[in-house]
């Protein structure tokens, strides 16, 4: 009975690690739009540990550092094959909302999705039992990723 009382304990004390992506073709634009919602604490304690720079405050430094980190740590976190051709992104920018850093990407010019690969590690350096749930959406159907490997790709083939 003890060991049943310790181990719920642990369960509801123990931290979860997740970040949301939203991700959606858009056909009349020809570009894949990105909206990925991180937990403040979490991702500024990865961008610290990243950076080497323990002074780093995600809401006080200086915005234009704040922009160089986030671009460059999704720029090494976040892939996209798209029809067997590896594409990068545009970072857009962030803002802060009620502990959430939401960060917003694009790709442009891409005229037809018949597959799309898709690989995000984001945090997993940093929390063990991290997970990255990704939302995609292209001609009217959605698409659930629930991404627990940090080294695999999740594909989608669009019909």
């Amino acid at each position: 009975m003890y060991t049943l009382l310790v181990n719920l304990a642990l369960f509801f004390i123990h931290d979860f690690f997740v970040s949301v992506s939203y991700i959606e073709y858009d056909d009349q634009r020809n570009a894949i739009e990105a909206h990925k919602k991180i937990f403040f604490d979490d991702f500024e304690k990865t961008l610290k540990k990243q950076f080497l720079n323990e002074d780093f405050d995600i809401l006080k430094s200086n915005q234009v550092l704040v922009d160089d980190y986030i671009r460059d740590y999704l720029t090494n976190n976040i892939e996209f094959v798209i029809n067997d051709k590896q594409y990068d992104f545009e970072y857009l920018g962030h803002e802060y909302e009620d502990g959430i850093i939401n960060c917003y990407f694009e790709i442009n010019k891409i005229k037809k999705i018949k597959k799309i690969k898709i690989k995000d590690t984001s945090l997993f350096e940093t929390f063990e039992g991290q997970e990255n749930l990704i939302y995609f959406k292209a001609n009217q159907k959605l698409t659930t990723i629930r991404l627990k490997d940090p080294i695999l790709f999740h594909e989608i083939i669009i019909k």
